[in-house]
C-alpha cells in the first residue's frame, strides 16, 4: 500500500510539472478540420494598415494565388507552402509613414523571424489561427526627420554638425543628413554630435520620438558665441591690433583679424572646450587661453599696456592724391587771378 501510495504521489507530482508545458503550447491542441484529407488554416496579417495601403501576397509562387493581407489559408494536412510577399514598398500613405520590406522586416510568429520575404510554412498538421499563434509580415515602418541645430544660446548654427549620432532600438546611427530623412518609427536619442572636429557637444538628453508621425526639430548644442576686446589702460578701444586665435585640439586651426573701430573681433560660434589667442599690437605680444562657455555676454576683454592711445586712421592714397591735386589747383587759380594786366600800348 505505501508503494503504490509513493507512485501516486511521483504521478501528480510529474502531471503537475509537465501540464504546463503542453498547455502553453497552445497550437498543439487545435487540430486541423476533419475531412478527406483533413484541411489546416493559416491565418496571416501584416503591421501594414488597410487604411495606409494594401499588402500583396503569393501562394506557392502560383500567380493566381494572390491575396491581399489579411488572409485565412486552407491547406491540406500534412503539407508545407511558400507565402511570398509581392508588396516590398508602402509609400504615400495618409499618416505620413513608408513601410519596407528590408533587413529589418520579417515574418513573426511567436518569438520566430523568418527574414525572407517567400517564406515556407511549417508542416501543416496544425491550425494556426489563434490570437496569438497567426503569422505576421512584419513591415519596417519609418517616418521623416528634419533637424536644425542652435548653439547655447538659441541662435541658428552655422555650418550644420559634420555628424550626428543616434541610438534607437536597432543600434547606433551616424548620419550628416538632417532633411527629410526616412529612419524607424521609434524614439531615438542624440548622444553625439560633431561640430569643427569636437565632438561631444550634446547638451544634456535630446531625443527624435518618431513614433507617431514625421519631425522637425531643433538641436541644441554646446557651442557658444565669442568676441575678443581689445583696450588700453584707460579702457579706450584699440582698434587695428592683430588678434590670432587657436582651437582647441583636434581642430587647432588658427585665425586671424584686425580690431575694428570698437576694439572688437567676433570669432563666431566656438565648441565647448578652451581656445588659445595672441594679440600682437604696435611691439606689445600678448598671450593668453579662454573657455567661450565660461565667458559671460561671450566678450573677452584684453587691457593693452599703452595710456590713452587709439589708433590714428588710416587715410587713403586716392583720398591724399585727390587733396593734393584740389589745393594745386587753388594755387595756380589765385596766381593767375593776381598777375596785374599789362601795360597799355601807345
Amino acid at each position: 500500500m505505501r508503494s503504490r501510495g509513493t507512485i501516486t504521489v511521483l504521478t501528480l507530482i510529474v502531471a503537475a510539472i509537465l501540464a504546463p508545458l503542453f498547455i502553453t503550447n497552445v497550437h498543439a491542441i487545435q487540430g486541423c478540420k476533419p475531412g478527406t484529407p483533413p484541411t489546416c488554416y493559416l491565418y496571416a496579417q501584416t503591421n501594414v494598415p488597410s487604411a495606409e495601403g494594401s499588402v500583396i501576397v503569393r501562394q506557392d509562387g502560383n500567380n493566381a494565388l494572390e491575396y491581399p493581407l489579411p488572409h485565412l489559408f486552407a491547406f491540406t494536412n500534412g503539407t508545407t507552402h511558400s507565402l511570398e510577399v509581392l508588396t516590398l514598398t508602402v509609400s504615400g500613405t495618409p499618416s505620413g509613414a513608408r513601410y519596407l520590406w528590408d533587413s529589418k522586416a520579417a515574418w513573426t510568429w511567436h518569438t520566430l523571424q523568418y527574414p525572407n520575404a517567400n517564406m515556407t510554412t511549417p508542416l501543416m498538421i496544425y491550425n494556426y489561427t489563434l490570437p496569438n499563434d497567426q503569422f505576421t509580415a512584419q513591415f519596417d515602418k519609418q517616418f521623416q526627420y528634419t533637424l536644425t541645430f542652435t548653439d547655447y544660446n538659441g541662435a541658428a548654427l552655422s555650418p550644420a554638425p559634420a555628424s550626428i549620432t543616434l541610438s534607437g532600438p536597432t543600434g547606433a546611427l551616424t548620419t550628416s543628413a538632417y532633411s527629410g530623412q526616412w529612419l524607424q518609427a521609434a524614439s531615438w536619442s542624440v548622444v553625439d554630435a560633431k561640430w569643427e572636429g569636437i565632438p561631444g557637444l550634446v547638451i544634456g538628453a535630446q531625443t527624435i520620438d518618431l513614433t507617431n508621425g514625421p519631425v522637425t526639430k531643433s538641436i541644441q548644442l554646446a557651442v557658444y558665441p565669442a568676441s575678443v576686446k581689445v583696450v588700453d589702460l584707460n579702457n579706450n578701444p584699440v582698434s587695428g591690433a592683430n588678434v590670432t586665435v587657436t582651437f582647441a585640439p583636434p581642430n587647432s586651426t588658427s585665425v586671424s583679424h584686425l580690431t575694428g573701430r570698437q576694439g572688437t573681433v567676433g570669432l563666431g560660434d566656438i565648441p565647448l572646450g578652451p581656445y588659445t589667442a595672441r594679440v600682437t599690437y604696435q611691439g606689445q605680444d600678448v598671450k593668453w587661453s579662454e573657455d567661450a562657455s565660461a565667458t559671460p555676454g561671450g566678450v573677452s576683454t584684453i587691457t593693452l599696456n599703452i595710456s590713452g592711445t587709439t589708433s590714428a586712421p588710416v587715410v587713403s592714397a586716392v583720398v591724399l592724391l585727390t587733396i593734393f591735386g584740389v589745393a594745386l589747383f587753388l594755387i595756380l587759380l589765385a596766381i593767375k587771378v593776381r598777375k596785374p594786366p599789362p601795360p597799355p600800348t601807345i
